[in-house]
């Protein structure tokens, strides 16, 4: 071009500038969608994603699957299959059979049963089934006892395991302490052995290195690691390969870039009404379990892992996450009545202009959802610890959004996606507690305080305070307790005050009277969420071991 006129590579990146300018100065138009049960959904039609319905699977839009039988199959895969192809550690399957493998029925429950007394995993172990919940046998030349997505993602409230909540007893660091405690006392007993034992050797070490590498990669400079907390963003920085070694670590601009994000699991049974995904809402996508698994599913090119997200074993696994998780009633779980009058006008609070409903969604008066409109909150609207949000920086997000699968509105310039936090549609959220993303507030009271009154600790147990809804503050532990078979778990927890902080104000709640903070609690314990028609039968409950009989509910929370 003559001398003056701009290059074309500057014009390039002046149009470039334009549109992202344009795309930040537009404004969001909504459109309708109706999600189960006929719940209106207001998205915004310049996300390619909409919420996901049946009919994208495509084994259900060619008619060679049910979405009931893919449920029924992703059910089994969330909780006794590893999918995986990658380089997954664990222990190798051999000399775990090596040391437990003679253990057989009551003796073996017995032994689960001392074992999580004594390491504390957070792992559910059901009598008769030969792992506990969360803990897989793989396939392959070499099998492992590994862990799968419900180890996280399934958790106990009043002795009943219900997938698609956080295990709020899950601890990462002594399932890898355990793993790698007895892979070392294995190799004097393989060196023993001579050449019958040299294969088996082999992958011990090379298992033993996998995961001391992503041991520092999960945990070096990482806080509040215990139960209920994971390093959620160090997932998505070892899949995208951006952090791959552990020396990246060892300084503090290294730490600065790769942020832990700690956060407790989220709810996966409000991804049926949603397609702003994670706690931060950054991604639009359709399938939540498709985004942060490179490195598990065996990324190392992209075709291969887009016929793997294809494969029935995912589509099952997508059915069950979205449409088989359950958004079960107060009184199913808690077994305790809701008092009406009280409820009634919690529900007229709870839909008072800019409050509650204008995040979360309008609830009839039953509870049941009957809209929702997915968005993101600022975090200076907010206000809770940024961490998680920031740790998600826009590099990263790059790695995964140059793919067609998801979208990343912000890269876009659509600056009411910058980082925040996304309030999701409340779909039974007294099962969610510690509530925030942080985990660190006790209880829906605690959660209805101004910040500065909230406790910076609770005592978490496996008994519920079912009047605050969640876990006892500090010395409201009940001094006496109903008949059990066994003791409770007990572990006083405290947090630094930005954890706790946040989630304040008029339009959060917490400057009702205590009359009405108490009305409204009681409208809280009644929402829910619909499920979709004709997936999930209702079966009788399974009761936790050590647990009493009385304890059984009517309807099913686990398969």
């Amino acid at each position: 071009m003559e001398r003056g006129r701009l290059s074309w590579r500057k014009l390039a990146v002046v149009m470039a500038l334009a549109l992202g300018a344009a795309r930040a100065l537009s404004m969001p138009s909504w459109e309708l969608m109706r999600g189960p049960a006929g719940v209106t959904l207001e998205l915004d039609r310049r996300m390619p994603f909409p919420v996901p319905r049946p009919e994208d699977l495509p084994l259900v839009r060619s008619g060679e699957a049910n979405l009931a039988d893919l449920v029924d199959e992703g059910r089994h895969q969330w909780f006794f299959d590893a999918p995986l192809e990658g380089e997954p550690f664990g222990v190798p399957a051999a000399l775990f059979d090596l040391h437990f493998g003679n253990a057989r029925g009551l003796e073996r429950d017995r032994l689960y049963e001392l074992f999580e007394v004594v390491t504390r995993t957070g792992l559910v172990h059901v009598p008769g089934e030969e792992l506990p919940r969360g803990i897989v046998r793989t396939r392959g030349q070499m099998p492992l006892i590994t862990q799968n997505c419900s180890a996280c993602h399934s958790g106990v409230v009043e002795n009943q395991l219900i997938p698609g909540i956080g295990n709020k007893w899950y601890n990462q660091e002594a399932i890898i302490d355990h793993a790698r405690n007895l892979m070392r006392a294995s190799v004097p007993l393989l060196l023993a052995q001579g050449p019958a034992g040299a294969e088996l050797l082999r992958e011990t070490r090379r298992q033993m290195a996998k995961l001391e590498r992503y041991d520092a990669l999960y945990g070096r400079g990482c806080r509040d690691l215990a139960p209920g907390m994971i390093t959620a963003a160090r997932i998505w920085q070892i899949s995208s390969k951006l952090l791959h070694d552990p020396a990246q670590l060892a300084t503090t601009e290294g730490l600065q870039r790769f942020m832990c994000g700690a956060t407790k699991p989220p709810p996966l049974n409000t991804l049926r009404f949603r397609n702003l995904l994670f706690w931060d809402g950054s991604v639009n996508s359709l399938w939540v379990a498709h985004w942060p698994m490179f490195d598990f599913f065996g990324f190392d090119d992209y075709d291969r892992w887009d016929r793997k997200v294809r494969s029935r074993e995912i589509q099952a696994l997508d059915a069950f996450v979205v449409f088989g998780t359950r958004s079960p009633s107060w009184e199913e779980v808690m077994g305790t009545p809701v008092r009406k009058d009280m409820a009634a006008r919690g529900h007229e609070l709870f839909h008072r202009a800019n409050s509650c409903a204008s995040c979360h969604g309008i609830h009839d008066e039953s509870g049941m959802l009957r809209s929702f409109r997915p968005t993101i909150t600022p975090l200076k609207v907010i206000r809770t610890d940024e961490e998680r949000a920031v740790a998600a920086f826009d590099e990263l997000m790059q790695e995964f959004a140059q793919y067609g699968w998801a979208y990343v509105p912000r890269l876009d310039g659509y600056r009411e996606y910058d980082p925040g936090y996304t309030p999701m549609p409340l779909c039974s959220p007294f099962l969610n507690f510690p509530y925030l993303h942080t985990g660190a507030v006790g209880s829906l009271y605690e959660l209805l305080l101004p910040e500065e009154e909230r406790q910076r600790g609770y005592i978490q147990s496996d008994v519920v305070d079912k009047v605050k809804v969640g876990y006892f503050a500090p010395g409201r532990f009940p001094q006496k307790l109903e008949p059990r078979a066994k003791p409770p778990r007990i572990l006083p927890r405290n947090f630094r005050d930005e954890l706790v902080r946040g989630h304040s104000g008029a339009r959060f709640g917490t400057t009702m009277s205590t009359s009405e903070r108490w009305d409204l609690l009681e409208y809280l314990k009644t929402l829910r969420c619909p499920e979709e028609e004709g997936v999930i039968q209702p079966e009788r409950a399974r009761v936790i071991p050590g647990q009493p009989r009385s304890m059984e509910r009517s309807a099913s929370l686990q398969p």
